[in-house]
């Protein structure tokens, strides 16, 4: 991996959409032991999620991969 590649997979979070409110899918991430929230938005998404979906994501900017349900 090169450098550029390591810092982009260590900004990447996973997190569970909790919900689609129009343009904005709201995302729900643990970190640090605490519940978290991002609005990110979904146009700007590489995928489009649907509620419950597990998904990696920028904080607060997009979606990078939306996986498959089990």
């Amino acid at each position: 991996m090169r450098v550029n590649e390591v810092i982009l997979a260590a900004l990447l979070l996973l997190g569970v959409v909790d919900q689609i409110d129009g343009d904005t899918a709201i995302i729900e991430y643990e970190k640090q032991g605490r519940l978290m929230y991002s609005y990110v938005s979904v146009s700007q998404s590489a995928c489009t999620p649907v509620e419950g979906q597990t998904v990696f994501f920028f904080e607060d900017y997009k979606i990078v991969t939306c996986e498959d349900p089990e």
